[in-house]
């Protein structure tokens, strides 16, 4: 039912799915959603999500002999799939971003625009969100815009690499900000557990295995500073020295780190499907 509740009505003409509003989305404040109008963000964040809900859904139904289900499910992953390579990778920044769907309807043009009307259904927003490097978590970006990600971006100590992880918005962005926020949590810059692990399972996937170490060692080492001089773990925490920032005692994905552990040590690692 929630699958099909987005497939539905959640999904614009464009192939993209949306984000109805800001409300409990997961990373609260992200620009490119947060305060925006309603059904107006093409999240990067979302998409990727649902990428892997349809693949997950796609071996579910051959599981259970629902074969024709199944090519339904397999069907509709590779039209996002399409949608998301086409609309939110951007090649002169080598980096998938979200769209804004928040366009005037063109299909009744009149007058002056009568000439030429309009032949495209969104238009990239160009702002740094970690969320970005989940084309490489779900698989949507090829190798050589996974390369290009890893160089330009991953790399970049100017815009998202941290001495403790990646910072949820780029340090360039005008919207930077690391300062406590509750209600909404602050997706403006610091870093999450979640933002680190996810990260690192797109490196590991495409094979940049001495980054994806070197993220792993930069969360452990922050979380196991933290557990040290406070005897818990904090939401989110400062990127340049590791400071928590808010809400001790947050655990929850928190401790996906323990695959990151596993991982390093070549022991059973639990993945995601």
């Amino acid at each position: 039912a929630f699958i099909n509740k987005y497939r539905n009505h959640h999904r614009h003409r464009c192939g993209l799915y949306f984000w109805v509003n800001d409300l409990a989305i997961g990373v609260d404040n992200d620009p490119c959603t947060f305060f925006r109008p309603d059904k107006s963000s093409g999240s990067i964040y979302l998409n990727c999500l649902m990428l892997k809900e349809l693949e997950a859904m796609e071996y579910l139904s051959h599981c259970l002999n629902l074969n024709e289900t199944a090519e339904h499910y397999r069907n509709d992953y590779k039209a996002l799939l399409a949608a998301i390579r086409q609309h939110c990778w951007d090649e002169r920044d080598g980096f998938y971003y979200s769209v804004d769907l928040n366009l005037k309807d063109n299909s009744n043009c009149t007058g002056l625009h009568s000439g030429m009307p309009r032949d495209w259904d969104c238009l990239i927003m160009r702002i740094g969100v970690w969320s970005g490097f989940l084309a490489m978590w779900a698989g949507a970006a090829t190798e050589q815009q996974a390369e290009r990600m890893v160089k330009e971006h991953y790399k970049n100590s100017a815009t998202f690499n941290a001495p403790f992880g990646v910072r949820t918005l780029s340090r360039m962005e005008k919207m930077y900000n690391v300062r406590a926020s509750g209600n909404p949590s602050s997706w403006l810059g610091p870093v999450w557990g979640v933002s680190n692990y996810l990260t690192f399972r797109g490196l590991v996937r495409y094979g940049y295995i001495e980054q994806a170490r070197e993220l792993a060692i930069k969360t452990i080492l922050l979380f196991g500073r933290d557990i040290e001089r406070f005897g818990a773990l904090h939401e989110y925490y400062e990127p340049e020295n590791g400071e928590p920032v808010l809400n001790r005692g947050f655990q929850n994905w928190n401790y996906l780190v323990l695959n990151m552990i596993a991982w390093l040590t070549e022991d059973k690692v639990i993945e995601e499907y």
